[in-house]
């Protein structure tokens, strides 16, 4: 399957790479980045100017910025997905490309387990890498609303994701960040949304905060890590 969805992502690259390397930012030291996944990603609970793409850009600077992801997306649509949405956008010449992926506890809300997904997930870097690609991957938000079963495969699969067997250029664990992992914080308004689920402005801007040095290391621009599995 792999194969298949790469080699029609060659295509659908080739045609359009020169669109996405005209859009500002053209030198070598450019870092050109993508946010694929789900609602986290997207900046769901965020006001325009604070979803995590624009803020990760903020922090990194001198990068040009597309957002592909969608609310309740699963892992397997964005491999499906992937030469439609994410491999259109690979500029070629040596600039560095990067996705900032989010995802998998819509796969396990729909009945998906975590071995299952995160052989998916696996799958997904494995079609990034052949394209060039560099993957910042986050451990997924505990969801303190999944009936307990769930919430145990969602662990599992963050525990996956942590020992990196899928081998994304950075795992960066959101668990670090006691205001993600203590569910006394679901009901602070600084820090999640009325749904207590999706982060609101200041909780996107400790997303951030975590996701920046990594994306800046994979990229090769100097940068202290601080909650950052490798």
């Amino acid at each position: 399957m792999v194969r298949m969805i790469l080699a029609a992502m060659l295509l659908c690259a080739g045609a359009q790479a020169g669109a996405a390397a005209e859009k500002g930012c053209a030198s070598a030291a450019c870092i050109n980045m993508v946010f694929d996944g789900d609602s986290i990603s997207a900046g769901i609970g965020a006001t325009r100017d604070h979803t995590p793409d624009r803020l990760v850009a903020r922090a990194v600077g001198h990068v040009r910025v597309y957002n592909v992801a969608v609310s309740g997306r699963p892992v397997g649509e964005c491999l499906r997905l992937f030469p439609e949405l994410v491999a259109r956008l690979f500029v070629p010449g040596g600039e560095p490309n990067v996705i900032v992926f989010h995802g998998g506890d819509n796969d396990i809300r729909l009945g998906n387990d975590a071995a299952h997904t995160y052989a998916v997930f696996t799958s997904y870097v494995s079609l990034a890498h052949a394209q060039g690609w560099r993957v910042v991957v986050s451990t997924e938000l505990r969801r303190f609303d999944f009936p307990a079963a769930k919430e145990a495969q969602l662990e599992a699969y963050n525990d996956r994701l942590r020992e990196n067997k899928a081998r994304a250029d950075a795992v960066v664990d959101l668990d670090a960040e006691p205001k993600f992992a203590d569910a006394a914080y679901r009901g602070d308004p600084s820090v999640f949304s009325n749904d207590r689920v999706h982060p609101s402005d200041g909780g996107y801007a400790i997303l951030a905060e975590l996701l920046a040095p990594a994306v800046k290391r994979v990229a090769g621009r100097a940068e202290p890590i601080a909650k950052v599995v490798k």
